[in-house]
């Protein structure tokens, strides 16, 4: 099982409320038991549930890799805490940094997997050596179809890529270069471009919103290395 498509609490934008990396996941908290252990079962890594500044908006407030999480620089301790404890747990050994920057929605604005990120050119300089010295990856600030929100217009993994429609050939070359995996454009959520923002996925699998259909779940998988 590849591929399952999903709603939070009747919200298809599951990017929104989660995000997944290959040792890891965070999602809302306040979900039922069955779609948090449907997640654990698609994504194959220990599922944190959680808030971040009592928001449940976690996939916009952090962004993350199998190697670090930097999350807003407002999160409540307790939730550090809880995200840390859950982590241990599970022997996984992952820098954890809240980020002082005016710029609250890093989901949104950094697009990563364990080579390479890239994030928005809105980050000044120091912010992106400490992104890059967080997640232990080489950085570059870039746009995705002249946007800056890298993030929700881009979902990335250890397996491929899939981004806004509207990139160009040379932005999907120069993707699949940075991150060292095939990039493809496509859509989700019966035409949705910002597909960062409608999926959470991992080398493991992928979960979908709801209203994603047949054609776009192929897309999907094709992107993201779960055909042939």
């Amino acid at each position: 099982m590849h591929i399952e498509r999903l709603d939070f609490e009747n919200s298809p934008y599951l990017g929104v409320f989660g995000l997944a990396t290959d040792r890891f996941a965070l999602v809302r908290e306040g979900l039922s038991a069955r779609k948090v252990e449907l997640m654990r079962e698609v994504l194959k890594v220990p599922v944190i549930e959680t808030s971040l500044m009592k928001s449940r908006i976690v996939g916009l407030l952090a962004a993350g890799n199998s190697k670090g999480l930097l999350t807003t620089y407002y999160v409540w301790d307790r939730e550090l805490e809880a995200i840390k404890s859950v982590l241990e747990e599970n022997g996984l050994d992952v820098r954890i940094e809240p980020m002082r920057t005016s710029l609250t929605a890093l989901g949104n604005l950094i697009l990563t997997n364990d080579r390479a990120a890239l994030v928005s050119p809105k980050f000044s300089r120091e912010e992106v050596e400490f992104i890059g010295d967080v997640l232990d990856v080489e950085v570059e600030r870039g746009l995705i179809a002249d946007y800056h929100a890298v993030g929700s217009a881009g979902v990335v993994t250890n397996k491929g890529g899939l981004v806004h429609p509207e990139a160009t050939e040379e932005e999907l070359e120069w993707l699949s270069d940075l991150f060292g995996v095939d990039v493809y454009v496509g859509t989700a959520n019966m035409g949705v471009p910002f597909v960062g923002s409608c999926l959470i996925a991992n080398s493991n699998g992928v979960l979908v919103g709801s209203q994603t259909t047949g054609p776009e779940i192929v897309k999907i998988e094709e992107a993201l290395g779960f055909l042939g």
